[in-house]
């Protein structure tokens, strides 16, 4: 027996998973399994359906999580595609990300090889060991306050100096041990002492805290946190960072348009020639990726850097290197 395949529609229900055909292939499991070959092959049908065996059409139906019916014809809207997907326990994510992060989940998967779609499914799994780790490092931390404060009273022999040094240390690891108990991550409810001592909600919080030293102590050298002095990247306290920074540098020399067409996506990682790899490359590499900003946009930016240029005389802050095609602007990420 056959089943009827619309290219359009597995390329449309492809499409709204975000998978590249290798991606849908890989997606497909067991007796299920249905190679890359044959999922090209249905998709460059052309003026009609293509006559799949049953068992592939079901294995790319569960992939996809569609009704097989649904292969058969294509979606008439984008409404359509969300409610039948919705059948089947989906739910579409709605919100936007600042350039940088965009292209961060493009790096990762570069550097990692784990899908973008895959990094957002794992998000808060990941989000949730990240936060109970740093939970067990402030109990640690606590601790050993705690710990050192008992040996300072010991240490003191009930001097009032040192115990009231000592008490103001075990007064302060109580709250800390009410805040943990609360999962308070960014630290929100802490003692007004706290904010006498100097704590600084614009530029510190445990949980961010915590990532730096992580970072650290894993020597994550792919990780770069951005100075606070710029302030969060979320409004409760997220760290600003950079992933791939190294990489990035070396791909575009530092130069803010190559950069620019990263950002904006129009330059993939996986589309730079192979030929143009390398620091030998440097130059005609910068050019390339720089020629792939619509002309109409690199006619902006230019533009807009005169003015810039113009408005503040010689003090140059375009950044932009001597390349062909030179464009630029800061991403409004």
């Amino acid at each position: 027996m056959t089943t009827a395949i619309h290219p359009l529609a597995l390329k449309a229900y492809r499409d709204m998973k975000h998978w590249t055909q290798e991606q849908l292939a890989e997606a497909t499991k067991g007796r299920y399994k249905v190679s890359l070959p044959t999922i090209k092959r249905i998709e460059n049908t052309k003026n009609s359906v293509y006559e799949a065996n049953d068992r592939t059409a079901e294995g790319l139906a569960k992939a996809l999580g569609v009704a097989i019916e649904k292969l058969s014809s294509v979606p008439t809207n984008e409404a359509e595609r969300e409610a039948s997907l919705r059948q089947h326990g989906y739910r579409p994510l709605h919100t936007m990300l600042d350039a940088e992060t965009a292209l961060a989940f493009k790096i990762v998967q570069h550097i990692y090889g784990i899908p973008i779609r895959s990094q957002i499914v794992m998000a808060p799994l990941f989000a949730t060991l990240l936060a109970e780790a740093s939970l067990a490092w402030r109990r640690e931390r606590v601790t050993q306050i705690e710990d050192t404060a008992e040996q300072l009273m010991a240490l003191g022999g009930g001097h009032f100096s040192f115990a009231r040094a000592a008490s103001g240390s075990l007064e302060g690891a109580a709250e800390e041990w009410g805040s943990i108990a609360k999962r308070d991550l960014f630290g929100k409810d802490v003692g007004s002492d706290a904010f006498d001592l100097g704590f600084d909600p614009s530029r510190n919080n445990p949980f961010a805290d915590f990532l730096d030293q992580f970072a650290q102590k894993v020597e994550a050298k792919t990780v770069t946190f951005l100075d606070r002095d710029w302030g969060w990247k979320t409004s409760e306290g997220m760290p600003g960072y950079r992933i791939g920074a190294e990489l990035i540098s070396d791909l575009t020399g530092n130069n803010a348009d190559a950069e620019y067409a990263l950002l904006r996506a129009h330059v993939r990682l996986n589309d730079i020639p192979a030929d143009l790899l390398g620091i030998e490359k440097e130059s005609d590499r910068i050019a390339w990726i720089i020629a792939q900003i619509p002309e109409d946009e690199r006619a902006k930016l230019k533009k807009d850097r005169e003015a810039l240029d113009t408005l503040f005389g010689d003090n140059t802050i375009s950044g932009s290197s001597e390349v062909p095609h030179e464009t630029k602007e800061d991403s409004d990420a």
